[in-house]
């Protein structure tokens, strides 16, 4: 027997307060959303699937100099096309959100903050071969108009001096994944509705979890995408070592992975367990035996240069340092 209207309407509307609430409490495995992307990290960006489109491309970016902006080559294509399109973007930069909408997510500025859309040209790395652990994970996009004064370009670790070492802690930030709403111990299939980062520890190339995970190569693009890793020095493994795990996540990829002093050494690339599995041992992301790799900055180094004439070379001013321990989250991967 069919449950009558009233009932329904009754039942969607608990639903949804229940969601909000939820949504309301929860923190990205021990973490927060970043409150002011604008001021915060000025250099983070989102692609657009195309240049006449706000609809997200389910990567992220980051602004390095006037002219580009940088990301990972998977998210324009892996396996048997790599980095083949679309070869006309746009970029959304500061305080931004992903509204979903039918079946997609539309990026919008969120009320009262700032924000820049700019349209861009993608450069892809040749060296890609479409699998995300053979390294030369790496793309650029060439803008197409001047940045405002507040977007700042990141600095990017292109000597390999920042804190990129075993022991160190790096943060990716981005939308993608997050934990079940009503199970914080499985990956839910909403990305995040803003901007989230996490706090991981780098760890040894030779460390158990990081060859599990270099052995199977799994979560770049498809099927096609996957293989054993090969020149590591290209890649950064790292992950949660104790404590809560802690990850990036689907839809993170291509977005910055910074050290303490604001400086970018890497991109998210690839990481977690075989298989689509959304809980459980070898999961697709939150797994601390299967950690995240991320492409190393400065392996990237003759590509960037060759192309990007602008780049800063200082350090930025940043308060990272300050407001890390109040930020502190966890974006599942990549």
């Amino acid at each position: 027997m069919k449950p009558c209207y009233l009932s329904i309407v009754i039942y969607v509307a608990l639903s949804e307060l229940v969601a909000l609430t939820l949504a309301a409490k929860m923190r990205i495995i021990n973490g927060t959303v970043v409150q002011q992307s604008s001021s915060l990290h000025a250099m983070f960006a989102l692609p657009t699937k195309r240049a006449n489109s706000d609809e997200w491309l389910g990567c992220g970016a980051s602004i390095i100099s006037p002219t580009f902006a940088l990301s990972s080559a998977h998210c324009f294509g892996g396996g048997n096309t790599p980095c083949t399109g679309p070869q006309s973007i746009a970029l959304w930069i500061g305080d931004i959100q992903l509204l979903s909408r039918d079946d997609s997510q539309t990026i919008v500025p969120k009320s009262g903050g700032k924000t820049f859309r700019v349209e861009a040209e993608l450069v892809c790395n040749p060296a890609f071969d479409g699998k995300c652990s053979h390294g030369n994970d790496v793309a650029l996009l060439k803008l197409k108009t001047a940045l405002p004064s507040w977007i700042t370009p990141v600095t990017l670790d292109l000597d390999g001096t920042a804190a990129s070492k075993v022991g160190s802690v790096v943060t990716p930030m981005g939308f993608g994944l997050t934990e079940d709403a009503m199970d914080s111990e499985s990956v839910g299939f909403a990305s995040s509705t803003s901007l989230r980062k996490v706090d991981v520890t780098v760890e040894a190339q030779d460390s158990e979890n990081c060859q599990r995970m270099y052995s199977g190569g799994w979560g770049c693009s498809d099927d096609a995408s996957t293989a054993s890793a090969t020149n590591l020095d290209m890649q950064i493994c790292a992950g949660s070592v104790s404590g809560p795990d802690r990850d990036a996540c689907a839809g993170d990829s291509g977005s910055p992975v910074i050290d303490r002093s604001g400086i970018q050494v890497g991109l998210v690339s690839y990481g977690g367990g075989p298989g689509e599995k959304m809980s459980g041992p070898g999961k697709i992301c939150g797994d601390p035996s299967y950690p995240g790799v991320y492409g190393r900055v400065s392996a990237f180094r003759d590509f960037i240069t060759k192309n990007v004439q602008d780049l800063p070379h200082s350090a930025p001013a940043t308060v990272f340092a300050e407001v890390a321990p109040h930020l502190r989250g966890n974006t599942f991967g990549q």
